[in-house]
């Protein structure tokens, strides 16, 4: 047997077996001798028939099931003589062989990458801490305002309105092809500024003609197609909501169960102040984690990845009734992050000797205990079972270890242009969570 191993990449490997026409031979026939014993050939009782005869007329199943019993073998011989070690079964790619000829065959398969953290110690990271602003609370009572809106009926269109629309699909003649209905908030929508401007200041029961794409614009309206951008539409106004907010007052406060609107004002602006110094933690281990990853780098097993991806991608699936192949590319990245990140922590573990003592753990228990409101003998006494479980003490270890990370670390501003993606990043979460709320 003779092999030959080339490296696809840091995880995958293609392996070239080739079994010398000799041996291979050899095996084939110990197939065939087999064989004969389950097929019968006419005037010959089972068994007796004479093996020229039976490869004559069985030959491609002989050939078949040699393979079947043969390329496994050679397969884990191979891995065996060269102390390789799989992570996945192996994938025939080629098979290559006729009597008298040698045989060649090539398999891929993945493993696991060697990874060494070299580089941990005192890396620049660029992080900038959020720190409190009292417009934050503003911006939260302005929140609860609009939470807490009534609606009332209005005749007369104003931005911010939401607006119902029996959008009528017009002919180069301008007679009327088709309806569908609509539903948005006017100003805010997928629609053109043009539309929005022409449907703002009308009446219910008007109709307005009017495009509803620029030529520029992508049409996010499924029933608009590109062809049709160009085209005027009749709009007709069905009904126009108005959005009426609570008055900013003590009644207001009270409707929230606070005893006055100060006292509001204060209990918003300590819990900013929590999940502001808990946002920023967990903001900044993620710095830590994507210099590790950017100063450490190492391939993964393509397999791990989309295993995981598809773990991740199942509940969204599942909640929103897609097919799970189509979102699982969109977690992909996320996949390959959080694995990296968890294989590079477990080496950083070892590197660096990570244990915990009883102080550790009783540190940990008395945080999580204040977190809870919970006298700390209450708190062991109701989590017992987790404090003595494998994840608590793998968690205080990933504790312990990013404290160690960033007191070694040099944390730096962001460069201008990361700013600005940041901040167009939070803009869009914000709006996608403003959203969700409504």
């Amino acid at each position: 047997m003779k092999v030959d191993i080339k490296d696809i990449s840091q995880c995958v490997k293609e392996l070239t077996i080739t079994i010398e026409a000799t041996e291979a031979l050899q095996d084939y026939h110990k197939t065939l001798s087999k064989f004969k014993n389950f097929v019968a050939i006419p005037g010959f009782r089972k068994g007796k028939a004479p093996l020229t005869m039976i490869e004559r007329t069985y030959g491609d199943k002989v050939k078949e099931e040699y393979f079947n019993q043969k390329l496994n073998d050679y397969y884990k011989q191979a891995l065996e003589e060269n102390d390789l070690h799989p992570i996945n079964p192996g994938e025939a790619k080629e098979i290559e062989w006729e009597k008298g000829q040698d045989l060649v065959m090539v398999f891929t398969f993945e493993v696991m990458p060697q990874i060494k953290v070299e580089k941990y110690k005192g890396l620049k990271i660029p992080f900038e801490p959020t720190k409190f602003k009292d417009a934050m609370i503003d911006e939260t009572i302005e929140d609860f305002r609009h939470k807490t809106a009534t609606e009332e009926t209005v005749e007369t269109s104003e931005i911010n309105d939401q607006i119902s629309v029996t959008i009528k699909f017009l002919d180069d003649e301008g007679k009327e092809t088709k309806q569908i209905n609509r539903q948005f908030i006017l100003g805010d929508n997928s629609y053109s500024k043009i539309m929005n401007k022409n449907l703002t200041g009308v009446k219910v029961g008007d109709e307005i003609k009017t495009k509803l794409f620029t030529k520029s614009e992508e049409s996010t309206d499924s029933e608009i197609t590109d062809n049709l951008k160009d085209r005027e539409f009749l709009v007709e106004v069905k009904e126009i909501k108005r959005k009426v907010l609570p008055e900013l007052n003590d009644d207001f406060a009270k409707d929230l169960e606070y005893d006055s609107l100060e006292i509001l004002r204060e209990k918003i602006a300590e819990e900013l102040k929590i999940k502001i110094e808990k946002d920023n933690g967990e903001r900044k281990r993620q710095a830590i984690s994507t210099a590790l990853i950017q100063e450490n780098p190492f391939d993964l097993p393509p397999s791990f990845v989309k295993s995981y991806a598809e773990d991740l991608a199942k509940p969204y699936a599942e909640a929103y009734k897609m097919e799970l192949d189509k979102i699982v590319p969109i977690y992909e990245t996320i996949a390959a992050f959080n694995l990296k990140n968890h294989y590079l922590l477990d080496e950083l573990k070892k590197l660096e000797k990570i244990e915990i003592s009883d102080e550790d753990k009783e540190a940990m228990i008395a945080e999580a205990a204040e977190n809870l409101k919970l006298d700390v003998a209450k708190y062991k006494e109701m989590y017992k079972k987790q404090i003595e479980s494998d994840d608590f003490k793998y968690s205080l270890e990933e504790k312990k270890l990013m404290d160690f990370l960033e007191k070694n670390s040099k944390f730096v501003s962001y460069p201008k242009e990361d700013k600005k993606k940041i901040s167009k990043q939070d803009k869009t979460k914000e709006k996608t969570e403003s959203g969700k709320a409504e």
